[in-house]
């Protein structure tokens, strides 16, 4: 008996998502956390073992761990690129915190990379013209997707720089919560730049949480053609709604072996945070690499990712 109720017990903190739970609040929430909890579920298991009385338990909740575990580790293991002289892409990601992240370490990071694109989720208009103002040398093009007079944690703001030409821009909305944005067009040709900010799953948003998921599959399915998400998902690997919605596409944290580096909350070390801010690529372009990067003011880390077209 004990063994079976350790069983579920780790079945339900380390593996909702396959038993369809991780729609409901707190199990959204939590997985996120899986690989911390599987790290500590195993130490505590390994530990029960020294006892005779729970070993039996001990046991039935080490394996699940081990289980968890070996869907979470592989994110840590870099795929190296083929070699290639194939043009790339550089994307720098960064959720703004309601426009409350400091400018001028943005700008900095900007002027110092020189990022083709930056998507910056939650930035409206306000936030949009202080960063532009901060870089006016540099040439960047601003497109803001957000509703007359919305602040800036309802908005995404995306800035394409000047040797992409001029951009086409396609916002998205997402009934009443936060509009998307899509560029395509100048030297971007064919491939579709899509600013991703997925609503949070809490209570109030869990519903648009789990609908907007796999709405991704708009791009990331078979024949949709190049393309390159990029924002806050609000959701990690170990959410069933992302994996579905993404798959065909690649991320670029996973493929360079950065999917275990904490995104969220920034003011926690990056082995304790979860990965919910990426950078995907599908139809044909691949990622190089990926960095995260500790900028001032927001509650994220911003994501810097190499992106090759060819």
């Amino acid at each position: 008996m004990g063994a079976a109720v350790a069983a579920v017990i780790g079945v339900l903190v380390l593996l909702p998502d396959r038993l369809g739970l991780d729609g409901v609040v707190p199990l959204a929430d939590s997985i996120a956390f899986r690989p911390q909890l599987a790290v500590v579920t195993t130490v505590l298991a390994l530990a029960a073992l020294a006892y005779r009385r729970m070993r039996t338990a001990a046991v039935a909740l080490l394996a699940v761990s081990v289980v968890a575990l070996a869907l979470v580790v592989p994110r840590g293991v870099a795929r190296p690129p083929s070699p290639s002289t194939a043009p790339t892409l550089t994307v720098l990601s960064f959720n703004v915190d309601r426009g409350e992240a400091d400018v001028q370490s943005l700008a900095e990071v900007v002027r110092r990379v020189r990022p083709d694109v930056v998507v910056l989720p939650e930035s409206a208009t306000r936030y949009s013209a202080l960063v532009t103002a901060a870089i006016p040398d540099l040439g960047y093009r601003s497109s803001v997707a957000a509703r007359p007079g919305a602040p800036d944690v309802a908005g995404v703001t995306v800035l394409t720089a000047a040797s992409l030409g001029p951009v086409a821009g396609r916002v998205i909305e997402q009934g009443r919560f936060d509009p998307w944005l899509e560029l395509s067009d100048g030297r971007l040709g064919a491939l579709r730049l899509v600013a991703v900010h997925v609503s949070a799953p809490v209570p109030q948003k869990i519903g648009s949480w789990a609908r907007e998921l796999p709405q991704l599959q708009t791009w990331c399915r078979p024949g949709a053609g190049p393309v390159v998400l990029a924002g806050d998902f609000n959701a990690t690997l170990d959410h069933r709604f992302f994996r579905d919605g993404t798959r065909g596409c690649q991320d670029a944290g996973v493929v360079s072996g950065q999917g275990l580096v904490g995104t969220w909350n920034a003011a926690w070390p990056w082995w304790a945070g979860a990965q919910i801010d990426h950078v995907l690529t599908g139809g044909g372009p691949e990622p190089v690499d990926m960095t995260v990067l500790d900028l001032p003011g927001s509650d994220h880390r911003a994501v810097l990712a190499r992106v090759r077209l060819g």
